[in-house]
């Protein structure tokens, strides 16, 4: 047991790959600008550089095989989205472990500052939002682990789900005796696509918003890999859904990838139950 609790939940080259990319100041402004205003498309990113449209495509192309980056087609044009579930992994790897409680609260409070008007901003002029993931499973126990209690309880938050998956279906998901999120179904190919509304319900704040929608695509990237990738859209402009979830989303999934590749929760799920 012990020498699983040393294992990183980023495998080692995933990890090298995401220190190289941000070992580049030109790359770190790139996700500078992709932070303050998601879903770019590389004319809008290259117009921040002065240098070449293939300069800024190496660039970009570096961050994508790190993760860092994601691409998301909206009709014709192809975006640009800032990934942070690397970063989250690396954080639970490096920081997480060996921060001290204050020290990590201080991280945490200085980051909501810095991003409190930024996140606004991007929730209006770029409703959708876009994370990614690579996990050592297949699709299948991954399709499992996103519509069974048993694996949500011990990542998603310490929270049950409860649907029959079945299209026009309603969703539920629980925390304790509390309802967290309502939605219904709108797609469902098993282990490919799940497409469901969002309806948040835990805080008033988030319950003012109208529903969103969720988008799980499931792809094959290798013998016994899947690729999960996770699109946020239709909140028209809600700044709260918008918030809560860009910053929910990665540990979501670091928890996910956690729990499929290691066979154990990323944390104790008890302490977050409400």
């Amino acid at each position: 047991m012990g020498s699983v609790t040393q294992r990183s939940p980023v495998p080692e080259p995933v990890e090298e790959a995401v220190f190289r990319a941000l070992a580049d100041p030109t790359r770190r402004a790139i996700l500078d600008r992709l932070f303050e205003r998601d879903g770019q498309s590389l004319g809008e990113i290259e117009r921040s550089f002065e240098m070449s449209r293939f300069g800024v495509m190496k660039h970009l192309r570096v961050l994508e095989e790190a993760g860092l980056v994601t691409t998301h087609r909206v009709g014709r044009s192809k975006l640009h989205y800032l990934n942070a579930v690397p970063i989250q992994e690396l954080q639970f790897r490096w920081i997480h472990k060996f921060a001290a409680g204050a020290t990590a609260a201080l991280l945490g409070l200085r980051a909501e500052v810095e991003k409190g008007a930024t996140m606004s901003a991007m929730a209006v002029e770029t409703p959708t939002q876009v994370f990614a993931i690579f996990i050592r499973a297949p699709r299948e126990h991954v399709w499992q682990a996103l519509t069974e209690s048993d694996y949500t309880l011990k990542y998603y938050y310490a929270s049950t789900v409860e649907s029959d998956w079945q299209p026009g279906s309603s969703l539920l998901y629980k925390i304790g005796d509390d309802t967290a999120i309502v939605g219904e179904v709108i797609e469902a190919t098993p282990p490919e696509k799940l497409v469901t509304t969002f309806d948040a319900q835990w805080d008033e704040a988030i319950r003012a918003d109208p529903a969103s929608r969720i988008t799980w695509i499931l792809e094959e990237a290798g013998p016994g890999v899947s690729k999960l990738t996770v699109v946020h859209d239709n909140y028209e402009r809600s700044a709260a859904t918008a918030e809560q979830v860009a910053g929910g989303m990665p540990y979501i999934l670091s928890g996910l990838k956690t729990l499929l590749e290691l066979g154990r929760p990323m944390l104790d799920p008890e302490p977050l139950a409400r």
